[in-house]
């Protein structure tokens, strides 16, 4: 992987997205997607090396440090901040990019270090980085028999969370952890106001979009793509991003003419946009807890240009004397753990509790 375009180095674009994160855990897809829309000019196997580099750093976080901590005299938990991400996300490369070179994981490694400030920690960079590539297939994952210690290490995740999989599923926790690996498609309803199904996946396609039917007529698994926002189909507003279950669940609410619907935990607006669409002459109304939510329910509400759905900020914890005797209908998909969609979103598991 050539390391810079236009003065572009991609493990400094990968750094600055693991620092961002490490300040404001729990939105590292958005912190990713910022970044990356930064560059969109880069072609689409660089944007994918950032994309894939950061996503699998915060991801593998626990793997990557218990790798580090078995050939350095220094823990990762000892680290300053851009040296152990540094360290994670060569650790990342070593362990799971086979297709980048040792030497130039190590030499990269050394050059950002220097280069952010850190020349006299390069010897130490270089030396562990050295040896762990040196070691990493030999290196002996804790064993089974200790399937707690197994489990946090081998599928990176908290100890919380593989204690409340083995409550919920048992004998069945590996699987689960199994399956949170494995690659998860992006799905999308479509805007049945603006265009039918089949006119969408004919316009998906004409633009180089593979698309796969779904159990529902309207929605889709699409990939293929470089940089979702830079669809024509997705700037025209002619489909919302919406994960299959959610487009399930939005099934149940069916209006009547005429009736009211209100979403009192909408944010970013899937199921209400979707209410929207499902009935004739009805309104909605989206509300969220915060102006950053209801912001991003207002941008979606734009995009589709959806004229019968209002967002407002209110917090469904406090009673609402107004609306008492007058929505018909009541969404309310209450904030969790979100331990569900820790397949898409892999920095989840860092930044819930056991509680």
């Amino acid at each position: 992987m050539n390391n810079t375009m236009d003065n572009v180095n991609l493990r400094a674009v990968v750094l600055d997205i693991l620092l961002e994160n490490d300040k404001n855990p729990g939105h590292s897809n958005l912190i990713t997607g910022q970044a990356l829309s930064k560059f969109q000019y880069l072609p689409k196997s660089q944007r994918a090396f950032i994309s894939r580099l950061a996503e699998g750093t915060i991801e593998r976080r626990i793997e990557e440090d218990w790798l580090i901590d078995h050939v350095s005299s220094v823990s990762t938990k000892k680290m300053k901040p851009v040296i152990r991400n540094i360290m994670r996300m060569s650790a990342y490369q070593l362990k799971y990019m086979d297709s980048v070179p040792v030497s130039a994981v190590c030499n990269e490694a050394v050059k950002l270090a220097r280069k952010r400030g850190f020349s006299s920690l390069t010897g130490f960079v270089n030396g562990v980085l050295r040896s762990l590539a040196r070691d990493i297939n030999n290196i002996q994952y804790p064993d089974k028999s200790d399937f707690i210690r197994y489990c946090m290490i081998r599928y990176s995740m908290p100890e919380y969370v593989v204690r409340i999989l083995m409550d919920e599923c048992g004998s069945c926790t590996e699987d689960v952890l199994k399956g949170f690996e494995k690659e998860h498609r992006l799905y999308i309803r479509c805007n049945t106001g603006l265009i039918t199904p089949g006119g969408l996946k004919k316009k998906l396609t004409d633009e180089g979009v593979t698309v796969e039917d779904t159990c529902v007529p309207y929605a889709f698994a699409i990939s293929g793509y470089d940089y979702l926002a830079d669809l024509t189909s997705f700037e025209e507003g002619l489909f919302q991003v919406q994960d299959l279950s959610s487009i399930l669940a939005g099934l149940a609410v069916n209006p009547n003419p005429g009736d009211y619907v209100v979403d009192v935990c909408a944010a970013p607006g899937g199921k209400c946009l979707h209410a929207a669409q499902r009935g004739s002459d009805i309104t909605v109304e989206a509300r969220d807890v915060s102006e950053a939510k209801v912001g991003l329910i207002r941008d979606n509400i734009e995009r589709l240009h959806m004229d019968n759905v209002t967002a407002k900020v209110w917090d469904a914890t406090v009673k609402d004397e107004s609306l008492i005797g007058k929505a018909d209908i009541l969404i309310c998909d209450v904030p969790c753990s979100g331990l569900g969609i820790l397949g898409r979103k892999a920095d989840i598991r860092y930044n819930a509790s056991a509680e």
